[in-house]
């Protein structure tokens, strides 16, 4: 079975030449709507045909979704598909740094600078080359690109059916499915851990929040939690909630491995740039396999 149909986002941004980095609509199969979404192949993708591959599946903040036509460019400011991006200027030989606009309807104000703050915009921080390196070349990434007219927030049905669609069409290991994001994809990776309880090998959620009556449904799935310890726009608090009932739902459990709290001090909502920064999280995850 071959890949779903690229297409043209209508914005250069998304061009790459040392990677696969490509484009494609889900089709609105079993939900009433498909997500837009992007799509990283390893370098060596091709080379290995025997092989598979651990895969991230990566939802962004409310702040970069699209709303109008040939918005998605707003998609790639940040977290994953902002690695890949810079993972290409890397083989080049260029500094792995990217400058993208905000989406025009935001009207150059930086959504994450904070309520009573004024961060500034952190997308055009460079990212490390092992950092670069670790995620384009050992991980197929799927980075869907929210849609405001379709609602507000992830929709965890559309995802697990974008994932059944791909899954079989990608040498992707079933075992080594991962979600992160942040902010709204923070709540998003959550709610999509909780829909799908058996599904993935690990949850990274950043500055978000959850259930933390249905925390208990996620104990044996490994988490490793980011919040900074200043953001005023989704207070530590949500994250606090739902670290503490995982912790008490996981209380003299052997063999579940304990979820991981980092609480960044002096940072404040835009606490994923420093988190995705740090090679060890995706070492950790792709030492990870979904919970026998």
């Amino acid at each position: 079975m071959s890949l779903p149909h690229a297409k043209d986002p209508g914005h250069p941004y998304a061009q790459t030449t040392n990677i696969s980095f490509t484009f494609h609509t889900q089709p609105p199969t079993s939900t009433p709507f498909g997500y837009d979404y992007f799509l990283s192949l390893p370098s060596s993708y091709d080379a290995d045909t025997t092989k598979q591959w651990p895969l991230v599946l990566f939802l962004h903040g409310a702040g970069e979704s699209q709303r109008g036509p040939n918005e998605s460019y707003a998609t790639l400011r940040h977290g994953v598909p902002k690695i890949i991006l810079c993972y290409d200027r890397l083989k080049d030989g260029k500094e792995p740094s990217v400058e993208i606009p905000l989406a025009a309807r935001l009207r150059r104000k930086n959504p994450n600078k904070g309520r009573g703050r004024n961060d500034g915009d952190k997308s055009v921080v460079p990212v490390p080359a092992g950092v670069c390196e670790i995620v384009a070349e050992e991980f197929i990434t799927v980075t869907p690109s929210l849609d405001m007219d379709n609602g507000y927030g992830w929709n965890a049905h559309t995802l697990s059916a974008l994932l059944d669609e791909l899954l079989p069409l990608l040498r992707a290991d079933p075992s080594r499915v991962h979600v992160t994001g942040f902010s709204m994809g923070g709540y998003g990776t959550w709610a999509l851990g909780l829909h799908s309880p058996d599904r993935f090998a690990s949850l990274v959620p950043i500055c978000g929040g959850g259930d933390s009556v249905l925390a208990k449904n996620i104990k044996h799935v490994p988490q490793w939690v980011h919040h900074g310890e200043l953001d005023d726009i989704i207070p530590i608090g949500e994250s606090v909630k739902m670290v503490s009932a995982l912790e008490r739902a996981q209380r003299g459990l052997d063999g579940v491995e304990k979820v991981r709290f980092t609480r960044w001090e002096g940072l404040a909502h835009d606490c994923w740039t420093e988190a995705y920064n740090q090679v060890e999280l995706w070492r950790w995850m792709l030492e990870k396999r979904r919970p026998k």
